[in-house]
């Protein structure tokens, strides 16, 4: 499992000389995502294979953002047991022929903005221990995508801000809410790492999980919800990739987790899971990052390199003034120019959705599985 996925430790990392053969000319990536396996929400296996297929980016590593009651079954915990994702990165890490170094975070709330979860069990500093080595290592600026809680990326800036700063080219937040009093989910996880992170100064760019009129609006401007089904985006996906995602999808146990991936992903199980709904929030700011826009060519909406200049559904990053207070709230203006965050936008239309889920579906059958 190690030699899969470099699971939990930092000497998995590849050697220099390695490291700038695979990444040359990308754009170094970490993801930190609240993975796990069974799935708490299966958009997180979506938005992991994203990462993966957009290769502009060479992944440095995965940091699995894990919060205990989700760890644990009810009453204790939120509904039932599950373990960090490490087997959903192993599996993906086998079929792309990669190595992917993961590692997971401290399971409990930060105690405060400046906390840096020292104080934490062992297998609670490997996440922050990974994202700092790799920061280190890094010859260039490491893009940060933080789909889930600000826990790991506020312990770690707070250890070593000197080095998180110099190193972050910037944060990828998939958090918050644009307005209104009602904690977003992700902030609801640690309050305290998200107040942390806007205080740390990191270059943001803020993609909101939610709007005044909740998380689920799919025609806003500020944005980033859009809904599909899983057999629109899971249209003639190679089988070896289909069969990944039913096995975390279903929170498959069985233990031969790479025999599996030969097994699954046909059949009457396989069938009943494509008309079901899926709910995404994350994949605009991976596609922006990695300097792709959507757009309308000829064999349908794709996300393309923005210079190719098709017609494109526009989106943009506006420059903001930003400040949050003790309770997680953000107060935000947008500037001409400056300010201390970027904000996404995109323009309005019912069909985004669609448009978007055509081009994941397209990206996501190019992956060479």
């Amino acid at each position: 499992m190690a030699a899969i996925a470099g699971l939990g430790a930092a000497s998995e990392l590849l050697s220099g000389e390695s490291r700038e053969r695979a990444g040359k000319d990308k754009i170094p990536l970490v993801h930190i995502a609240d993975l796990y396996h069974p799935p708490q929400d299966p958009d997180d296996h979506i938005d992991l294979a994203t990462v993966f297929a957009l290769e502009e980016f060479c992944v440095k590593g995965v940091i699995l953002d894990v919060t205990q009651k989700f760890l644990e079954a009810a009453p204790a915990g939120f509904d039932i047991s599950r373990d960090p994702g490490f087997v959903p990165v192993a599996q993906l890490a086998y079929l792309l022929g990669r190595s992917v170094p993961a590692a997971a975070g401290p399971s409990r709330p930060l105690t405060d903005p400046r906390d840096d979860a020292t104080d934490r069990p062992l297998h609670d500093q490997t996440g922050m221990r990974l994202l700092l080595e790799i920061l280190e290592d890094s010859q260039d600026p490491v893009v940060i995508s933080v789909v889930g809680s600000a826990r790991v990326l506020t312990a770690a800036y707070n250890r070593n801000p000197d080095l998180v700063r110099a190193k972050v080219r910037s944060v990828l937040l998939n958090a918050g809410s644009t307005a209104g009093t009602r904690r977003e989910w992700n902030v609801g996880l640690d309050p305290a790492a998200y107040i942390g992170l806007w205080n740390s100064g990191l270059p943001i760019h803020w993609y909101p999980c939610a709007t005044e009129n909740g998380a689920f609006d799919p025609d806003h401007e500020r944005g980033t919800y859009w809904k599909t089904t899983h057999g629109a985006i899971f249209r003639d996906l190679p089988h070896p990739l289909r069969s990944w995602f039913l096995y975390g999808f279903t929170g498959n146990r069985q233990g031969d987790i790479i025999r599996v991936l030969a097994e699954e992903g046909k059949g009457g199980v396989w069938e009943n899971l494509l008309p079901g709904g899926r709910n995404l929030w994350s994949t605009a700011s991976l596609v922006m990052a990695a300097g792709r826009t959507l757009a309308k060519t000829s064999q349908g909406w794709r996300f393309v390199p923005a210079s190719e200049g098709a017609t494109v559904w526009p989106w943009r990053q506006d420059p903001i003034e930003l400040r949050v207070n003790a309770e997680a709230e953000v107060q935000w203006q947008v500037v001409e120019s400056g300010g201390n965050a970027l904000l996404f936008g995109r323009q309005k239309g019912g069909h985004f959705g669609e448009a978007m889920a055509e081009a994941l579906n397209a990206l996501l059958a190019s992956i060479p599985a």
